[in-house]
């Protein structure tokens, strides 16, 4: 986490990146991070509500299959990642060791 510049600013800054590598096209690549991005929307509360008023963290996450997913798998992999997320900055563990979700 590191201090937020300005009270009005968000408390988590998040980034989607899916590879060039692994789906040519731009359709396909964009069609996995809008569902990446539906399910951040739907439940970012679970890490809004117990980041500290001075404080933001920024999440970066990475696609790493080789197929288009379906939203329930992007749903249930996505909330899993999030939910530990809120558990290490809820105990106050160091955030950069947190293993990925499976």
């Amino acid at each position: 986490m590191v201090p937020r510049p300005d009270a009005k600013a968000a408390p988590v800054q998040i980034g989607f990146s899916v590879p060039k590598k692994k789906f040519r096209s731009s359709v396909d690549r964009h069609r996995v991070k809008r569902l990446m991005w539906e399910v951040w929307r739907l439940n970012k509360h679970t890490l809004y509500t117990i980041i500290p008023p001075d404080k933001q963290l920024h999440v970066f996450l990475m696609f790493t299959d080789k197929q288009i997913p379906i939203y329930d798998t992007v749903h249930s992999t996505l909330v899993k990642a999030m939910n530990k997320l809120a558990v290490a900055v809820a105990d106050n563990k160091n955030i950069d060791t947190i293993p990925p979700a499976e």
